[in-house]
């Protein structure tokens, strides 16, 4: 079965994440702006991941509209992964839940550019004024101050799921 992990990466955590990925089931890791019009159609399974913004996974509406047959979608945000936090990106992406996974990923403002950088400057004022902080809250104001919170580990279930698709 052909398979290929493509991504979009602002930060590079999503782009370590899709390395993980490509090397566990032993595939090509290719960043989406690099892919020939009509390359991803060959393929027998996509696998595709996105940096979040505002719960939305970068770069899948180009994805979504290919209509691909067997896509795979993997998400990486600031947020402490949970269950809730991948059911409600993949709700809001309109991306099957079973086929969706989320990844921690961390903050790195050097390579934002301006309009980023003013939205996040903008979430932590709002988490520093907040009175009743959550432990989530706290874990986010940390990781404000530059932090690489990505884990191998993580891309365990989504290689599984993958490894039992292509069987």
């Amino acid at each position: 079965m052909k398979k290929i992990v493509v991504y979009q990466s602002g930060t590079g955590f999503t782009a370590k994440y899709a390395g993980w990925i490509a090397e566990d089931l032993g595939c090509e890791a290719k960043e989406f702006k690099t892919l020939k019009p009509g390359e991803l159609p060959g393929y027998d399974m996509v696998i595709y991941g996105g940096w979040i913004m505002g719960g939305m996974v970068a770069g899948y509406d180009k994805v979504k509209k290919l209509e691909l047959k067997n896509i795979v979608v993997f998400g990486v945000g600031m947020t402490v992964p949970s269950e809730e936090v991948a059911t409600k990106i993949a709700e809001q992406n309109q991306i099957p839940q079973e086929r969706f996974f989320y990844f921690e990923g961390g903050y790195n403002p050097q390579k934002l550019g301006f309009v980023q950088k003013s939205m996040m400057n903008i979430i932590k004022k709002s988490l520093l004024k907040k009175t009743d902080k959550t432990a989530e809250d706290l874990h986010t104001l940390e990781t404000f101050k530059g932090a690489d919170n990505t884990d191998r580990h993580a891309i365990k279930g989504l290689v599984e799921y993958c490894d039992a698709k292509m069987e």
